[in-house]
């Protein structure tokens, strides 16, 4: 039965003109990261951000999934995907995600990765001039980040991290000049400062340190994993169209 439903979707996906199932396939269970605008964040009691438009368009409208989002503080929505309680997140696909969830090949939306420092910092000179990890690890920064960052947790290891309780509280640490730096994706960084007070006191600088992919992430334990192919095809399909730049710039994003 899986693999008939894998089949069928990837065909579907693929505008093979195969219809989907009749019978109802369980709901996609959705866990998203609640304060990560404009990825996934909560507005007037709902839910919303470009990665639940991209999967409810892909999963939900093309492969034919009843899907469910649920926004979670970010350590417990990664708890709920391990032990099966919730489906799937989409964020970056570290080794440690990897022991219990099997990633998509087609990244949702993909970012850079950049500096953010405070206009008044005195390492900004020398912020300007950096290229690349290696050289902003020499200038011994504090960098800011927060709980349940994987990016942070698999590159910044050897630098001091001063963590805040999740990535709003981590904005607000940058503004009052707390630490020296953030390094983190340039779409939720920008999207943050556009809504909070003081914004134009902090810098972003144009080296790319790293490109960050969020990727759809199924549960080991979920019996959604054989999707995976069917949505890998229709993902790409829809990032073809007109209609995926739409969402971005719903957010006030371009890549």
């Amino acid at each position: 039965m899986a693999n008939r439903r894998s089949f069928l979707q990837t065909a579907a996906a693929l505008g093979l003109g195969v219809a989907l199932p009749v019978y109802a396939a369980p709901p996609l269970r959705m866990a998203y990261f609640e304060t990560y605008s404009p990825l996934s964040f909560g507005q007037d009691g709902q839910l919303r951000g470009i990665l639940l438009d991209v999967i409810q368009e892909v999963a939900g409208r093309r492969l034919g999934l009843v899907v469910e989002h649920t926004g979670y503080p970010w350590n417990r929505a990664q708890a709920l995907v391990q032990t099966g309680e919730q489906d799937a997140i989409c964020t970056i696909a570290t080794p440690e995600r990897l022991e219990y969830a099997v990633a998509a090949q087609e990244p949702v939306v993909s970012a850079p990765r950049r500096i953010f420092v405070h206009k008044d910092n005195t390492l900004l000179a020398k912020l300007q001039k950096v290229r690349n990890l290696d050289e902003l690890h020499k200038l011994n920064p504090v960098v800011i980040s927060y709980q349940g960052n994987g990016w942070a947790k698999a590159n910044l290891g050897h630098f001091k991290v001063d963590n805040g309780r999740n990535f709003d509280s981590a904005v607000k640490m940058l503004l009052a000049n707390r630490g020296d730096v953030m390094v983190d994706n340039a779409l939720t960084m920008q999207y943050a400062l556009q809504q909070a007070q003081g914004s134009s006191d902090v810098v972003m600088l144009g080296a790319d340190l790293d490109e960050s992919h969020f990727q759809l992430l199924v549960g080991k334990k979920s019996p959604h994993v054989g999707m995976l192919p069917a949505f890998d095809a229709a993902l790409r399909q829809f990032k073809r169209s007109p209609d995926y730049a739409k969402v971005l710039q719903k957010y006030g994003v371009k890549l």
